[in-house]
Formats: C-alpha cells, sequence, structure tokens
C-alpha cells in the first residue's frame, strides 16, 4: 500500500472519530498522516476544525502549536492559531502568527484579511489598511472585507472612502445588517439624512433587536424634522428602556425626554453594554508628581463648541499648580482655534492613530493625575480610554451633559441650579458642584461686519427671534410654541439654523399648518465663527429649546447682548441655560411652563421699552456676574480639582465637592 492510500485511509477514519467527537483519536491518526505528508491540506483544515470545536480555547492554542511543529510550519494551522488568537484578544500574538502564515502563503485572503483586522484593533492602522488592500486584490466579493475596510476608514476620518466600502458590503450582501448601519452613519455624517433613515430602516426591518438601532432610526427623523413619523415613539422607547432594553443611545434621548431616571438608567444600561470597565492594564501606582498633572482628553481640539467655551480655561491654568496635558484623537486640522489650542497646553499630544489602551497606557506612563474627559457619549468618543482607567481620578465635564452611568468616572462637574439636591440621586458619579458650571470664553471676538436685516430677507422693522440651535433640538411642541409667539407678536419673523434643507422645509410646513407666513422663518447659514457672533446684532430675543437647551449657543447669545428666555426641566439638558441666566443674575427669563415662557416672549415682542430694559439690565451685568468670569471660574475648578486629589490622596472614596 502506498504513503498515499495509507494516508487516505487513516484520514477516513480521523474524519469518523472526529464527526463523533472522539477528538483524542481523531488526533492521533492526523499526526501520522502528518508525519508521512506534512502538508496534508485535508487533514490540516481537520486539525483546525477540532481546533475550533474544543470549549477550552487554551487547549486549543497548545493543539494547534503543536501541530504547527509537527507539520513545519502549515500556512494553514498558522492561519487557524492567528485566527484563534484575533478571537480572544490576542492581538499581539495574532500579528506575529499570521505574519509568519502571510509569508508563507502570500496569496491567503483569510490570512491577509484576519492580519489586517489585528493590526486595526491594535491601532496599527497604516500596518491595516496595507494587509486589507493586498486581501481585497486576492478578493474583491468579500463583503465583510469591505466592511472592515469601511471601519478602517472610519478611524482614519476617511467618511467618503467608508461610505463606498459599506455600499460595497451591502451590494455584495444586501442582508448585511451592521454594514447598513455603518453606511447609515457616515451618511448621516454628511447630512444626507433621508438616505441614512433607508439605511437604518434597512437594518431594522433586518433585525428590530439590535441595540441602539431604533435610535438611530429616530434620531434621523429629529434632524429632518420629521414629526409627523414620529407618533407614539416616546411611550414605545420609554416601555422598552424600562425593560432594561437600549433601543437609543444616550445622547439623543437627552433631546426627547426631559427625565433624569430614564437618562440614568439608559447610560447605565449603555455604559454596561458597550464600554463594560476593563482591568487589562491592571491597577494604578501611586504618583508622586510635584505638580498635578490634569489631562484633558477630546476628538474636539479645534473649531467646535465645547472648543469655544474652554480654550481660556487652558490658557488660565495655574502652572506653578498644575501641569496641563491634551489627549488629542480628533481628525488634525490646522484652524486658527487649532493653533491656539496647541500654545494653550503644556503638552499637546496627538494620539489619534493609537488605540484607547495605548493611550490608557501613555497617560499611565506620564502619571497623570486627573483625566477629564471633554467629549462623553458624543461623537468621536473614546470612552475605554476611562473604562482602562487612565488615571487615579476621572472627570466627566461639558461635551456630554448628563450622567455617564459607569463606576469608572469619579465625578461630573455642575452646579446647584443644573444638579439641585433633589435631583442628586439620578448621577452615578460624585458631583463637583461649582459656583457656575459652564466655562465661557471671555475672549470670544465679533467681527466688525455690520448684518443688516435684509441680508436675512428681514425687514428692518421686524422684530426677530433666534434661535441657532442644530434642529434635532427642535421638539414639536417648542415649535407649535414659537408659532403661537409670532402668532401674537406682530411684524416679527424667527431666524433658525438648519443643516439641512429637507429640515427647513418641514418646518416651513409645519408653519403653514399653524397659519404662519414660512415667510417668518427665515434660515441663517453656517459662517466663520466670528461673522456667526456678529450675526446676533440682528436678532432681538433668543428662544430656547426643550428639554435640550443650547449651551454654547446660549453663552454666545449673551455675550452678544441678546436676552435668552429658557424652559427648565429636571433634566440636566433642561437646566444648562438656567444655570447660565442664574449666575449672570437674570432669574426672570427662567420658566417652568410653557406658558408663562410663551407668555414672556410676547410680552418682549410686544412692548420695545421692556426688552431695552432687559437688554441693558444684561449688559451691565455681564462683567460684574459669574458667568463671563473666566479667571473666577478657573480659580473655582482649580480649588474643586485640588480637593478631589487631596481625597485621592488620603485613600478616601470620591465624595460630592462644594
Amino acid at each position: 500500500m502506498t504513503e498515499a492510500m495509507d494516508s487516505q485511509l487513516l484520514f477516513s477514519k480521523a474524519l469518523i472519530f472526529a464527526q463523533s467527537q472522539q477528538y483524542v483519536a481523531a488526533l492521533d491518526l492526523l499526526a501520522q498522516i502528518l508525519k508521512i505528508d506534512p502538508r496534508h491540506e485535508h487533514a490540516l483544515q481537520l486539525i483546525g476544525g477540532i481546533s475550533n470545536a474544543l470549549p477550552n480555547k487554551n487547549e486549543s492554542i497548545g493543539l494547534l502549536k503543536e501541530f504547527i511543529e509537527i507539520s513545519d510550519s502549515s500556512p494553514t494551522l498558522l492561519y487557524e492559531l492567528g485566527s484563534l488568537h484575533l478571537e480572544l484578544g490576542n492581538y499581539s500574538e495574532a500579528i506575529s502568527t499570521l505574519t509568519q502564515a502571510v509569508e508563507l502563503s502570500p496569496n491567503s485572503f483569510e490570512s491577509l484579511h484576519d492580519l489586517g483586522a489585528a493590526y486595526a484593533l491594535s491601532g496599527k492602522k497604516m500596518a491595516a489598511l496595507e494587509s486589507f488592500l493586498k486581501a481585497a486584490k486576492i478578493n474583491s466579493e468579500s463583503p465583510d472585507l469591505f466592511y472592515n475596510l469601511g471601519k478602517l476608514y472610519d478611524d482614519q476620518f476617511s467618511f467618503e472612502q467608508a461610505i463606498g466600502c459599506y455600499q460595497k458590503a451591502v451590494n455584495l450582501n444586501p442582508l448585511f445588517t451592521e454594514a447598513w448601519i455603518n453606511l447609515g452613519v457616515d451618511l448621516g455624517g454628511f447630512n444626507k439624512y433621508p438616505e441614512a433613515l433607508k439605511c437604518f430602516e434597512t437594518a431594522f426591518e433586518q433585525n428590530p433587536d439590535i441595540d441602539f438601532l431604533y435610535g438611530d432610526c429616530l434620531f434621523m427623523r429629529m434632524r429632518m424634522c420629521h414629526w409627523k413619523s414620529m407618533g407614539g415613539v416616546k411611550s414605545e422607547l420609554k416601555n422598552l428602556i424600562e425593560g432594561n432594553k437600549i433601543p437609543i443611545a444616550p445622547f439623543p434621548l437627552s433631546a426627547l425626554f426631559d427625565s433624569p431616571s430614564l437618562n440614568l438608567k439608559i447610560a447605565k444600561l449603555y455604559s454596561h453594554k458597550k464600554y463594560p470597565q476593563d482591568f487589562s492594564l491592571g491597577p494604578l501606582t501611586p504618583n508622586n508628581n510635584e505638580k498635578i498633572r490634569v489631562a484633558y482628553f477630546s476628538p474636539d481640539f479645534h473649531e467646535h463648541p465645547v472648543s469655544f467655551l474652554m480654550a481660556e480655561v487652558f490658557e488660565l491654568h495655574d502652572r506653578n499648580q498644575f501641569e496641563i496635558y491634551a489627549f488629542s484623537f480628533g481628525k488634525p486640522t490646522e484652524d486658527a482655534m487649532r493653533k491656539r489650542l496647541e500654545k494653550s497646553f503644556d503638552h499637546f499630544i496627538d494620539v489619534t492613530d493609537q488605540s484607547s489602551i495605548e493611550i490608557a497606557t501613555l497617560a499611565r506612563e506620564m502619571n497623570i493625575d486627573v483625566a477629564i474627559d471633554l467629549c462623553g457619549f458624543t461623537e468621536n468618543a473614546r470612552i475605554e480610554i476611562f473604562a482602562l482607567r487612565a488615571a487615579p481620578i476621572q472627570i466627566s465635564y461639558i461635551g456630554f451633559l448628563g450622567t455617564m452611568g459607569s463606576d469608572y468616572f469619579d465625578y461630573l462637574i455642575a452646579d446647584e441650579v443644573i444638579i439641585p439636591q433633589h435631583l442628586r440621586q439620578f448621577y452615578s458619579e460624585k458631583i463637583i458642584y461649582l459656583p457656575s458650571y459652564q466655562a465661557n470664553d471671555s475672549h470670544r471676538t465679533a467681527s466688525n461686519k455690520h448684518f443688516s436685516k435684509a441680508d436675512f430677507g428681514i425687514q428692518e422693522n421686524q422684530f426677530v427671534f433666534c434661535n441657532l440651535n442644530n434642529v434635532y433640538k427642535i421638539t414639536e411642541e417648542v415649535f407649535n410654541s414659537w408659532m403661537a409667539i409670532l402668532k401674537n407678536v406682530p411684524n416679527s419673523a424667527i431666524l433658525l439654523y438648519a443643516e439641512n434643507p429637507i429640515a427647513a422645509e418641514n418646518l416651513k410646513r409645519q408653519a403653514i399648518e399653524s397659519n404662519i407666513d414660512p415667510k417668518c422663518l427665515v434660515f441663517a447659514k453656517r459662517l466663520p465663527r466670528a461673522d456667526y457672533l456678529a450675526r446676533y446684532r440682528v436678532a432681538d430675543l433668543f428662544l430656547d429649546t426643550f428639554p435640550y437647551n443650547a449651551g454654547a449657543t446660549a453663552s454666545d447669545a449673551l455675550w452678544m447682548d441678546v436676552p435668552v428666555i429658557t424652559l427648565q426641566g429636571d433634566s440636566f439638558t433642561s437646566r444648562v441655560a438656567s444655570s447660565l441666566l442664574t449666575h449672570l443674575d437674570l432669574p426672570e427669563l427662567i420658566h417652568r411652563s410653557i406658558s408663562n415662557y410663551q407668555e414672556q416672549a410676547i410680552t418682549l415682542g410686544t412692548f420695545p421699552d421692556r426688552l431695552k430694559d432687559l437688554k441693558n439690565k444684561l449688559i451691565s451685568r455681564k462683567f460684574t456676574t459669574p458667568l463671563f468670569n473666566s479667571k473666577l471660574f478657573v480659580n473655582n475648578l482649580e480649588m474643586a480639582v485640588v480637593k478631589a486629589h487631596e481625597i485621592h490622596q488620603k485613600d478616601l472614596p470620591a465624595q460630592d465637592i462644594f
């Protein structure tokens, strides 16, 4: 009998043993086959299959290593071992093993694909891209490859390329739900909301139980002010969340409900599911720095509302007591704000191309004492950094307005207007109570450009209300209130900002249904920062949104001497403008009922003298109250950080700081 016949007979017996789960007997026969023919492909594949079937993955690893040696480093088994390491999160081992597999079999699509995935998960983006592109030359019909390539392009902020990859993935596999979702996210980023909504709805039809997907569909409708298609969703959302489902992410939920209890519940569910605490880096070692090292983490160190508010804070920190770091993981830009910020820190570190575990490790190596997250549950978040415990003290501030619902954020910065004691129970963090919550850059400068009302199609004698928030903050109830205000203030208009024409058309349609001439709705365009501020000079009165108040836009309006009327609720987002007005000593502009909110707007729009008195009051208090006193704000923040540091140094648990 020839060796080939012996191998075939042994393989047949091994296959029977494997099918009956008698793996030891099967592996004995397979070892004999490899001694005869180290490259017996069917035997190698069966060994891989058996290793995948074993419940103990450490046993699988040992088995594969043993047979790799017997088979004289079979590329097939090297691939199986590398793939297993990838599955288990052993990325460095996966890269090492799959690199060997590719060296021995350069045209192996599977090895190149998984090597790219291992590089991507390790934060080695360029190496991942190289592997994926090589794999695409071998097999251009793999939906998984184009999906993973799309995710990689997303990580590199190359969203147009990502869209092309996701589109190819769903063309190759129309049932690829995850690819539909990512395609929707990226299309939404280009304000292609109808196309994005169609992607989310396709995914929802395929699998309605996917976490956050219900909310993705809903948020796209909110971005288009498509209120007619949102009937009944709030009660359904509430029921799902109370049943421990995660139908929506915390951020869009904040624009729908004035419910701190619901916000806390979804934050806890979301954090636990998407960003669980990770102990991979082990316990922290004590820091003994001469100065307290404070690091701010953000993807938004460029022209962005967070940076517009925070820039002066970074500049004013006391360098005798603190060493200030920036960890930037957003797309690098060269705008004026970026250049200003790079000069504002003692250390500005671009970690965009690093993985979360690498960033957390770097923060530990730099002995950061206090890590402040300026992003939270907003776009381009890297919450994994904090789940890994980048610093002994971790604080959430200003990027996301609300609780993070996790154990690894020690503190949340607020004030007693935003989180009064009767609402304290709805926040998982300890609270740093500053005298005034929101930082406000006192260096912001409007351009000298003189805008007339005519520049916006408004008559010079018209009274101009305004709200320049993103339209997802506009609810049907608030908009109907605005229409009632316009109806009762003769010769008035409202200046709005709509980032997409569909939202503008839907708002005009809603105005017509309220018997308001749609020409009374004037839509402003995006302008350079200084011109945007100057544009407020044509406005008479800012009408706030609810339950998601204006933050940076309200601050800008007040800075430009435009009074803001707000509606206060119980949630964090519904109390932000109340905080601003309280610390300007203008409490008369804060309302708890929409009828009072509406009544005051009508009164001020009807009686110019009353509005003039209010404006004069605003102007006189702008520099005598705490709101725009950046030095006072920084001093209060630093005292709180010192207190938190002292508590930690005494090995005491975090506690509310007043």
